[in-house]
């Protein structure tokens, strides 16, 4: 039966680990207890290659191979590009050697305007956005294209709620403190980190004993370290694991994103129990629905955002529905769910190429 099942080279040169890397390496475990075979276009030090390695018997290509040699690199059905730079090396091994291919896009912004890339998205044999944004954003450029929707997943893992009361000591400094979390890339023009550092200061001008920390990297650390070195009640921890002990952790999640594909960290602070505030951008509203499993406001706007934080400090019983209802919600997203879909999608590009 393992051989009837098509054979995916998965394609992702991020060198780091965010969203797009978790959502690949959580669709390529499914697809291995289900029996595939499967390999990776990674560059061989990257996570994403590392986190493969551990599977078993994913043979990890290097993306110059895969481009100077592109028929010693394997016997593939289809190849899977998880990231933009990976569709074009998905539609130059369909140029050279007929390999079928799927792209999922994961950004709100249409991909660039150019000629080699409308040719790359448009010649897919699959497109697939992870929310209403990201596929309204290849429409634009493959206008021909029949574009599928699948959600992003959740992990899966259940907080460790004993580390999570212990990570919760480490981090307040005062006794009363409502500790406000945001997990993301440290890239302000992308997250809005500094909406939520202006947020803090206006919650706490109100007397809210707010306390706000951030989990993840990126190249604005340094320049936000500096700018709020002398507000005691900020700060920066790096990237942490498992994020699920340490949003479980917090009081309220905020993610003020300026523009967000779907934001799959959600996800995660929806399953942990917490409650939710987020901006009203891309493919945010098609996890969350406003004053029903979180709430949402206008991007850019720290006035919003803070009399959000403050309405869920104020009111216990709307937190208490929010998370109830936000629990149900991302339950049902889950990695096995996830792969089904692409599964099905796999499987019609086999269909095709038998007709």
């Amino acid at each position: 039966m393992h051989d009837a099942l098509p054979r995916v080279l998965h394609i992702n040169l991020a060198r780091g680990w965010r969203g797009g890397e978790q959502q690949t390496w959580l669709l390529m475990q499914s697809l291995a207890a289900r029996g595939y075979v499967q390999g990776l276009c990674a560059y061989p030090d990257a996570p994403i290659a590392t986190a493969a390695r551990s599977l078993g018997g994913v043979r990890i290509l290097p993306p110059g191979r895969c481009l100077a040699f592109p028929w010693g690199m394997g016997d593939w059905t289809m190849s899977h590009a998880h990231e933009a730079r990976g569709v074009y090396i998905a539609w130059w091994l369909k140029r050279l050697r007929g390999i079928r291919y799927l792209v999922t896009r994961r950004m709100q912004q249409s991909p660039s305007d150019r000629f080699v890339t409308r040719l790359a998205y448009q010649q897919a044999d699959k497109l697939v956005g992870i929310s209403s944004a990201a596929c309204t954003s290849m429409q634009a450029i493959a206008p021909r294209q029949k574009i599928a929707c699948i959600p992003s997943a959740h992990s899966g893992r259940a907080p460790d709620r004993d580390a999570a009361t212990e990570i919760r000591r480490n981090l307040i400094q005062e006794p009363e403190a409502i500790l406000i979390g945001h997990a993301g890339a440290l890239r302000d023009s992308h997250k809005g980190q500094r909406v939520l550092i202006e947020a803090g200061k206006q919650l706490r001008a109100l007397g809210h004993p707010v306390e706000v920390v951030f989990f993840g990297e990126g190249p604005d650390r340094h320049a936000l370290e500096r700018e709020t070195s002398a507000l005691h009640w900020v700060r920066f921890l790096g990237q942490v694991s498992p994020i699920q002990d340490y949003l479980a952790a917090v009081d309220v999640f905020a993610f003020p994103s300026r523009h967000e594909g779907l934001g799959s960290v959600l996800l995660e602070a929806m399953l942990v129990e917490v409650p939710v505030v987020a901006t009203r951008v891309g493919g945010i509203p098609d996890l969350i629905e406003d004053s029903v499993s979180g709430l949402l406001v206008e991007p850019n706007n720290p006035v919003a955002l803070s009399d959000a934080i403050g309405k869920l400090i104020d009111n216990p019983d709307l937190e208490g529905r929010l998370i109830e209802k936000a629990r149900s919600t991302a339950y049902f997203k889950a990695p096995e769910a996830m792969a089904r879909l692409y599964e099905q999608r796999y499987w019609d590009m086999i269909s095709r190429v038998r007709i």
